[in-house]
């Protein structure tokens, strides 16, 4: 790539070119069990190779690090994606440990991806998982329907008691159930599970915070000892520490997703970013923290995530600057 002037801003030698087409695919949503075997067989053939993916990695945690701690500097920005950046990411590998601890720390961004990039090996095991910006739809058991949204993972369970089961990965789900149900469907999520007979509910893992939203009928929300019974247009969350209070929410917003949209409403542009990114290859960063405080509103249709990056350029004169990898800096 050619940056102003005609700098080359990724002169990158095979090893590197090997890993950053590893880290695209890793990313892309559409890596399998398969993909990720014969990604370890690759990153193992060396230090060389492990050092290399550890440093197309690590290219993406630092551009994140940057958009959450640095005031906007474009010479900083440029700096990133420069060969001097990356020869001091090496330098520092080398002088954190050598090439084992190089080699380990490989392996651990391929068992932990920085920002959530590409699958875990969890989600790659799953029953059913869709990729970045794919929705599926399963009709599971007889009277039990689900919808899938971007990058979302389920596990079937053994049933227990009376109860069929479903574990939520990570992601969302939109779940229905038929008049005809014969027992309960109970969707495991972190924590906590939502148990439900008749009703149609989203449930939303993402992160540490589980949000569930009932749609229609009403479920059952049971968390460590405590319990809230939600109903329709209702919505509760929960963590590793607490259930919360549950809360009024609008359903046309809530459920936009399963139309193919995203409504934001007076939406903090920080949370739009976090939303879209779930629906496209790469990420976006905002690098500029005066933007943190611009709100947004619109709809925009889930397959063409771009027409937000659009909007932004046109309301509030945000630049975006795309990189490889499918990064873009707004600023």
């Amino acid at each position: 790539m050619t940056g102003k002037g005609g700098k080359s801003t990724m002169a990158l030698g095979a090893l590197e070119q090997e890993a950053h087409a590893w880290v695209r695919r890793l990313t892309s949503g559409d890596a399998t069990v398969e993909d990720a075997d014969a990604f370890q067989l690759w990153r193992r053939q060396s230090a060389a190779h492990a050092i290399a993916f550890a440093k197309a990695s690590k290219l993406w945690e630092t551009v994140g690090n940057a958009s959450d701690n640095l005031r906007y500097d474009p010479a900083s920005v440029d700096a990133l994606l420069d060969g001097e950046a990356r020869r001091v990411m090496t330098r520092r590998l080398v002088l954190r440990g050598g090439l084992a601890t190089a080699a380990v720390a490989a392996g651990a961004v391929a068992l932990h991806p920085p920002l959530e990039l590409w699958p875990s090996w969890s989600e790659l095991a799953a029953d059913y998982r869709t990729g970045t910006g794919e929705q599926r739809k399963l009709a599971l058991y007889d009277s039990v329907s689900i919808n899938l949204d971007t990058r979302t993972s389920i596990a079937l369970r053994p049933d227990h008691g009376d109860s069929s089961r479903i574990e939520l990965i990570t992601g969302q789900a939109s779940i229905a159930t038929s008049p005809r149900l014969a027992k309960p469907v109970t969707v495991i999520a972190s924590s906590g599970q939502t148990v439900a007979t008749q009703a149609s509910f989203d449930v939303r893992y993402l992160g540490a915070e589980v949000r569930v939203t009932c749609l229609g009928g009403e479920v059952r929300v049971e968390h460590q000892g405590n319990a809230r019974v939600v109903r329709e247009k209702q919505q509760v969350a929960y963590d590793e520490r607490r259930l919360g209070d549950i809360i009024a929410i609008d359903p046309a917003v809530e459920a936009a997703w399963q139309e193919g949209l995203l409504i934001f409403r007076y939406t903090p542009l920080p949370k739009v970013v976090e939303e879209v990114n779930r629906y496209r290859s790469g990420r976006i960063f905002i690098v500029n923290a005066e933007l943190n405080a611009r709100l947004v509103n619109g709809r925009f249709h889930i397959d063409r995530t771009d027409e937000v990056l659009l909007q932004l350029e046109q309301a509030f004169g945000v630049k975006a600057k795309a990189l490889p990898g499918g990064i873009v800096l707004l600023s």
